[in-house]
């Protein structure tokens, strides 16, 4: 199961590296990972769908195995699928999207419900979320903000 893994954290570097690459390119930090996707030329958008198809597929598996064993398995399969609707439907400003939009929430209520029972006290990283939130002044960063933190605590509750 060392192989799992290895995917998972690879399939999380891969999204890391992606989202650098972006943010250096543009010396800017995007609104969130699926604004990236305007960032690329039209005919290199492909590359975002990559990029969320790779990290489904890596990550998927070493979901699985530490979800197993629970009436709750069911939950990486939710990941994995949300992580593939927003890859397959990414241009979210210039279109209605609702499979980017329902993928995106699926994937992120499934990832946080995976924290919260494996590893509750991790939760308590969204507590900068919203104390940011509470302060913002624009708000620029607001989805990107959670969509890291979001991120994070799955990598955590998957190195663990």
């Amino acid at each position: 199961m060392a192989i799992f893994k290895f995917c998972f954290i690879l399939g999380f570097l891969v999204l890391l590296l992606y989202t650098v690459y972006i943010t250096w390119k543009d010396k800017r930090i995007p609104y969130s990972i699926s604004s990236t996707v305007y960032s690329l030329e039209k005919k290199n958008r492909i590359v975002f769908t990559l990029v969320m198809f790779f990290t489904a597929m890596l990550i998927t598996p070493w979901l699985f195995e530490i979800m197993s064993g629970t009436d709750f398995t069911y939950l990486s399969f939710f990941v994995s699928v949300g992580l593939l609707g927003v890859g397959a439907d990414p241009l979210v400003y210039n279109e209605k999207n609702i499979i980017h939009y329902v993928s995106a929430i699926l994937m992120g209520v499934s990832s946080q419900l995976i924290v919260w029972m494996k590893l509750p006290w991790l939760m308590t990283l969204w507590i900068p979320y919203v104390i940011y939130t509470m302060y913002m002044d624009d708000g620029r960063w607001n989805m990107m903000f959670a969509e890291a933190v979001m991120m994070a605590a799955l990598a955590v509750v998957g190195l663990i």
